[in-house]
């Protein structure tokens, strides 16, 4: 869902008149704890698809929550930008439902397709079926969304907090007025 709502950020912040030019000017400090985070999540993706048996163990638990300790950290380095705070709220619920149930995000199997089910089911992946035994489920991946002409979408509050988040960010930042300091060297 984060990709539809960068686009949609970004084709609202041009119909209101933002410049795209303006997200070069996005000072992101720390960013190689994004990029950190996504290869850990890579891996434990990937050895969970290859079935090494990363994924089974403690180890795997502890790279995906580490990741995304990582960006928490990153949205904390961050704080002054627009929209990080809301950012940093999603990163926090999603890590906190994540380090609860073994480093894997649980998700409603009402909203997965059958072949969805049977592969979390066979350990693939960084998400888990929701059970009964499933810690704080109201975090977990528990909402669906079927937008016409985009793919369905199981996602948690916390995924909501980032998206909003990462609108406003992007919003803000190519909405951004020049002040008075910037208009003098102009």
């Amino acid at each position: 869902m984060l990709i539809e709502t960068l686009i949609l950020s970004l084709i609202i912040s041009l119909l209101c008149g933002g410049k795209l030019s303006r997200l070069g000017e996005l000072a992101l400090r720390e960013f190689w704890l994004v990029l950190m985070a996504f290869l850990l999540q890579g891996i434990v993706y990937w050895a969970s698809l290859r079935h090494i048996g990363l994924v089974t163990g403690w180890l795997s638990s502890l790279l995906d929550t580490v990741s995304y300790l990582l960006l928490l950290i990153f949205t904390l380095r961050n704080r002054s930008l627009h929209g990080i705070w809301l950012i940093a709220g999603g990163v926090f619920l999603n890590t906190l439902v994540i380090a609860l149930n073994g480093g894997a995000m649980p998700v409603d199997p009402l909203f997965l397709p059958e072949t969805s089910r049977k592969a979390l089911l066979a350990g693939q992946g960084t998400h888990g079926l929701m059970t009964a035994a499933t810690h704080l489920k109201v975090l977990a991946d528990r909402f669906y969304l079927a937008v016409p002409g985009l793919q369905k979408q199981v996602f948690s509050i916390g995924d909501c907090l980032i998206d909003i988040g990462c609108f406003t960010l992007v919003f803000r930042t190519t909405r951004r007025t020049v002040n008075k300091q910037e208009r003098k060297t102009t």
